[in-house]
């Protein structure tokens, strides 16, 4: 028989290092498990849309189904044990702070969950209510406790409460409950009940009186339901060394003959000790109380044992839907193109991505889906480790991709039409282009790496457009899309603090037009319309289609006025918008005095925009934000 009473000393501190970084478990083999999740899940997701782009309904679905066991990952652990050894206070111990009530008799009557939130929340879920009710953290004994809640009187199913506390952060449901054996026998059934609900158990006895008949029999109740259990050893703060060693040795061998379990690891741990040392930041207690050993022997088997397996499995079925796509000649030329066949003939397909495209990104996707795979069973999970796939040249011919060189522009009998609106038809025609661009734009985001990439790159547009990209996006959709630029956006802040004498480094970060690609494509949208509206009313047949109009705005005047090179053109121009402003005024005043005379019938259509048509005229378009440097020149 093996006892590992978890003394190992850990790596020393750095020199230079923080010691108070020490009193936090790492974290780091949590965080590449939750990468390499994500990660997962980012190339299950483009498999999908492509597999719905390319009508494979079946797969789509196989693929939806996967990705919901990926975002239903959670880990239950719970903290079981007879009444009174502390675990309430192991968990305080955990989290960092007294949160869950403690005494000296006994407290727990119901099931307390932690889940991680971004900010303090309690909702007490009943027998007897559909939705639970929502209270102050402060609260919580009054529903948890023999004293606030006898023998859960108040049919409390669950309590749970979310933190802001990291250890939570990585899918962890920390659960405590009532100890058994105690005179209340509604406690030790609430407990036994939820067992089936555990994943994991730390399961806690105490230097005094340790490992009871009743602690045994729980035991072997436990093992029927769980094959993880990590055996706590509380309160070792109450004895001396050899002391601790002889009762080590006995709990040891009392499990060992219980449940068949050689070698057996025990974790000695004080929570009176361990709560301390995060409270007052004590590094040195911190190790001295058990508490850093336990913590990361749980991140630990968090972050291997339970979830490799889980995303392998992942992985694996992931490849096996492509391998039958590919067995079922999905990727092959004839059913690309009577694919391609069939969405031109509906004209009605939503997913702006063409058969040919989709099957490239399929493809790249399966070469990461197999990279992800052989990485998770060799034990490495983190996204950096991860071999690029180059991004396939046909996503540079995608037809949805729109950009400042293939921008469609207008036909002269276009511009006719155009000038028919009641406001400027340059805003109006740039304010089109930005829609259609954003429409592409946001679906590509949400869907293909290459865009993700590119936006990564450029860190997304200007301030503006960032925002109305944002309006046309969904919450899903933007989580998709922004989720590696702001990975971009963390990596060269860590660029900066590795060299803090970089000149410009923040700057760097920061966007205005002369980066932004939506600024880019309608300026150039911009500047040919201009062209082409110059020389649309170079002819007599445009200069009285454009007499009739309302004309265009001051800014788009001057680059008119900049373009033209006929004198009698430039009078024209300037005659006809002097004109237009004398009749927004008397329209304007005119809707004054019919309002203030209630003679409101009398109002015409002019009277009642004037207002805004003098606005755009003087302003621009409300949609149009155009602040490149071609200002000053006007």
């Amino acid at each position: 028989m093996t006892i590992e009473p978890t003394s190992e000393t850990p790596a020393g501190i750095a020199d230079g290092a923080n010691p108070l970084a020490e009193v936090n478990p790492d974290l780091e083999k949590l965080r590449a498990y939750t990468q390499a999740k994500l990660a997962l899940a980012e190339q299950l997701r483009i498999v999908r849309e492509a597999l719905a782009a390319l009508g494979r309904n079946r797969g789509e679905g196989q693929c939806e189904e996967l990705l919901v066991k990926l975002a239903e990952d959670r880990f239950t652990l719970a903290m079981l044990g007879q009444f009174k050894r502390g675990k309430s206070s192991l968990m305080n111990a955990i989290i960092g702070r007294e949160l869950l009530p403690t005494g000296v008799l006994p407290l727990t009557s119901a099931i307390t969950v932690l889940k991680y939130g971004p900010a303090e929340r309690l909702a007490v879920n009943r027998e007897d209510s559909i939705f639970p009710d929502e209270l102050p953290v402060s609260a919580l004994a009054g529903y948890v406790t023999e004293k606030g809640n006898p023998a859960n009187r108040l049919k409390v199913k669950t309590a749970c409460v979310e933190l802001p506390v990291p250890f939570l952060r990585r899918g962890v449901e920390f659960v405590d409950t009532p100890g058994v054996g105690s005179a209340i026998t509604s406690n030790t059934l609430t407990t036994y009940e939820f067992l089936p609900e555990c994943d994991a158990a730390l399961f806690v006895t105490s230097v005094d009186t340790p490992m009871t008949s009743v602690e045994l029999a729980f035991l072997k109740e436990i093992r029927q339901y769980m094959d993880r259990i990590f055996f706590v050893v509380n309160k070792t703060d109450l004895v001396t060394d050899n002391e601790r060693d002889e009762i080590l040795k006995f709990i040891a061998e009392a499990v060992r003959e219980q449940t068949g379990l050689n070698p057996i690891k025990i974790f000695p741990v004080s929570a009176r000790l361990g709560l301390a040392a995060k409270t007052e930041g004590d590094a040195v207690l911190y190790e001295q109380s058990g508490l850093k050993v336990l913590e990361e022997a749980l991140a630990s088997f968090l972050s291997g044992e339970k979830t490799a397996a889980f995303l392998g499995a992942v992985a694996h079925k992931a490849l096996q839907i492509l391998d039958e796509e590919t067995t079922q000649g999905t990727f092959g030329k004839a059913a690309l193109e009577a694919r391609a066949s069939t969405i031109q003939k509906e004209k009605s397909a939503t997913l702006p991505r063409d058969p040919y495209t989709a099957a490239a990104a399929v493809k790249e996707a399966r070469k990461k889906l197999a990279a992800l795979h052989a990485g998770i069973l060799q034990g490495r999970m983190t996204e950096a480790e991860i071999p690029e796939v180059p991004p396939s040249s046909t996503a540079q011919t995608d037809p949805a991709v729109v950009t400042a060189q293939d921008a469609p522009m207008p036909a002269a009998a276009n511009i006719a039409a155009d000038l028919q609106t009641r406001g400027c038809p340059v805003c109006q025609y740039i304010t089109g282009q930005a829609a259609k661009f954003f429409a592409h734009w946001q679906y590509r985001l949400s869907t293909e790496e290459q865009a993700q990439a590119e936006f990564a790159a450029e860190l997304g547009f200007c301030p503006f457009h960032t925002w109305q990209l944002l309006a046309v996006s969904s919450p899903h959709g933007a989580s998709v899309g922004y989720a590696r630029l702001a990975d971009e956006a963390a990596r060269r802040l860590k660029e900066i603090i590795a060299a803090p004498a970089a000149k410009d480094g923040m700057r760097r970060l920061l966007h205005d037009s002369r980066s932004c690609r939506v600024c880019g494509l309608l300026q150039r949208a911009e500047e040919d319309y201009i062209r082409r509206l110059a020389r649309f009313i170079s002819e007599t047949a445009g200069r009285n289609g454009y007499r009739h109009s309302e004309g265009v705005c001051l800014r788009h005047l001057g680059m008119l006025l900049s373009t033209v090179t006929a004198a009698e053109t430039r009078e024209f121009l300037l005659t006809h918008a002097a004109q237009r402003f004398e009749e927004d005024a008397e329209d304007m005043r005119s809707y004054a005095l019919k309002h203030e005379a209630v003679r409101r019938a009398l109002q015409n259509c002019n009277e009642k925009d004037a207002y805004r048509r003098a606005v755009i005229r003087i302003a621009g378009g409300r949609n149009v934000y155009l602040p490149w440097e071609e200002d000053g020149k006007i």
